[in-house]
């Protein structure tokens, strides 16, 4: 199977420069075959969590094309399609076959790329493994403990529109920090709280360890419903993925109360998404028709008024965010075929660099971002929403061959990060798995400048963390016989 995903990808290069775009049942075909081989593999331990939500979130926009297997171009335009305002570029046969193909050549990319690792993913949090982490656990005193919640909780607090979905309009709402230019504040606020999920997962006092998880379970609470949800803010619901796969997978034989609960975890875990997926759905429908919503009968007569138009209901739920980012493929496929769209050769990822600097950082020393809010790739959509699915700038930039080597890629990256985590396991690797799982979805649908951001915040948070545990250390008197007692002692 590796052999014929690298052939596909070799392939589809070449049919593109020829101008031979595949139909589009090859390419559907692909994808599933692609999904198919990553669940044979998962299986089998050869890949993990990470790279299987990876995928997910990669191939879930390119649902919609399986559709156009039997759609007839010939015939009246709809008015929708995939949730959206039917535009020129969703009836054109030949446009939908290059996005198709795209999609199909990063997929046969992403298998190429997790097939360069070979042998099992050992998982560290399983038997004797953990427990000999288990046996350097040094964690955070609870007053830091909670210091380091409260961090997370006042990011998110800043960074959240200043009123409920039931008060004013979701898009006119400004938040607390608005005008601080620290665009990324949400981003340090899920890290915090992740960080402390981790450490509490790693406490070896039982009794120390149950608070610190129910201080974070509360705060995860007050973030996601009070911060997020009615505030029409769907961000933390990728937090909420990467702190269940920290707690009920990567980190199972961490806790050992969980261990005895999680028989069923699969099915546990796929009723927790499913319940993720409904509930953003329901914050988009809801979060621009609520102002003045002021008690539980209105509420419901506002959703029946939404059945009955269909703005709510359940075949809409195939719908979201992801219907948004496949518009940007679709967009540099129409853009390409029209001979409007410029190859930058890599210009695109020079810039991505060159924005790093933060936000604010950068306003006090007047330097400009090439990319920031208001430039970037997603301005350069013909049809978008805001966002540049992840194959957008490899095609913008490279063409065909650099969506399959960029794809590629980052899946070997991403599949190496996992193992070398779940091999070495500390606090500071666990909290890394749930950062970028709590990215994913921002990065794959929105652009690179997330998965850039993300690195960068979990090391200045682990030094942070580590410079805590180490300042703790000078405060204890340790006889000279007696373990290290730092959960890094084992890196």
């Amino acid at each position: 199977m590796p052999i014929f995903f690298w052939l596909f990808g070799v392939l589809g290069i070449l049919l593109f420069y020829e101008g031979i775009y595949l139909p589009v049942v090859i390419s559907a075909t692909v994808i599933a075959l692609a999904a198919w081989h990553l669940i044979r593999l998962y299986r089998q331990s050869r890949v993990g969590p990470l790279t299987m939500l990876l995928f997910v979130v990669y191939a879930l926009p390119f649902m919609h094309i399986i559709p156009y297997i039997w759609f007839d171009f010939n015939a009246e335009s709809p008015l929708i399609l995939w949730g959206l305002r039917v535009n020129p570029y969703m009836t054109d046969k030949t446009i939908i076959e290059l996005m198709s193909m795209i999609g199909a050549v990063g997929a046969a990319g992403f298998v190429a790329g997790t097939s360069l690792l070979q042998g099992k993913l050992s998982m560290a949090s399983s038997g004797e493994v953990t427990k000999r982490y288990r046996a350097f656990g040094k964690t955070l005193s609870l007053p830091v403990f909670f210091a380091w919640v409260a961090v997370s909780v006042v990011l998110t607090w800043i960074s959240a529109p200043a009123d409920t979905i039931f008060t004013a309009g979701y898009t006119t709402s400004k938040a607390i920090g608005e005008n601080w230019n620290f665009s990324s504040s949400w981003m340090f606020s899920y890290a915090f709280l992740l960080f402390a999920l981790a450490d509490s997962m790693f406490e070896v006092s039982p009794k120390i360890g149950k608070l610190k998880r129910k201080i974070v379970l509360f705060a995860f609470l007050l973030i996601v419903i009070w911060f997020q949800l009615l505030r029409g803010n769907r961000d933390s619901l990728p937090c909420v993925v990467g702190a269940l796969l920290m707690y009920y997978v990567w980190g199972k034989g961490l806790v050992g109360s969980v261990k005895s609960r999680i028989k069923n975890k699969s099915r546990v875990l796929f009723l927790a998404l499913f319940v993720i997926v409904v509930v953003a759905y329901i914050v988009g429908a809801l979060r621009s028709a609520a102002v003045g919503v002021g008690n539980i009968s209105d509420l419901l007569n506002l959703f029946n008024d939404l059945a009955s138009t269909g703005a709510i209901g359940f075949d809409n739920l195939i719908t979201g965010t992801w219907s948004g980012a496949l518009l940007t493929p679709l967009s540099v496929a129409g853009d390409y075929i029209h001979g409007t769209l410029p190859i930058k050769y890599g210009q695109t990822y020079l810039d991505l660099l060159g924005s790093i600097v933060p936000g604010f950082l950068a306003d006090w020393i007047g330097y400009t971002r090439p990319i920031d809010a208001l430039h970037g790739p997603a301005w350069q959509m013909t049809y978008g929403q805001g966002g540049t699915h992840a194959v957008v700038v490899p095609f913008i930039d490279f063409r065909m061959a650099g969506v399959f080597i960029i794809v590629a890629l980052w899946s070997f990256a991403f599949a190496k990060i996992e193992r070398y985590s779940v091999r070495r396991f500390t606090v500071s690797n666990l909290a890394l798995l749930g950062i970028i799982s709590t990215v994913i979805p921002h990065w794959l649908w929105y652009g690179e400048k997330y998965i850039i951001s993300s690195p960068i915040i979990w090391l200045i948070i682990s030094v942070l963390y580590r410079v805590r545990l180490a300042a703790s250390d000078k405060k204890t008197v340790v006889g000279a016989n007696q373990p290290c007692r730092s959960s890094f002692c084992a890196t």
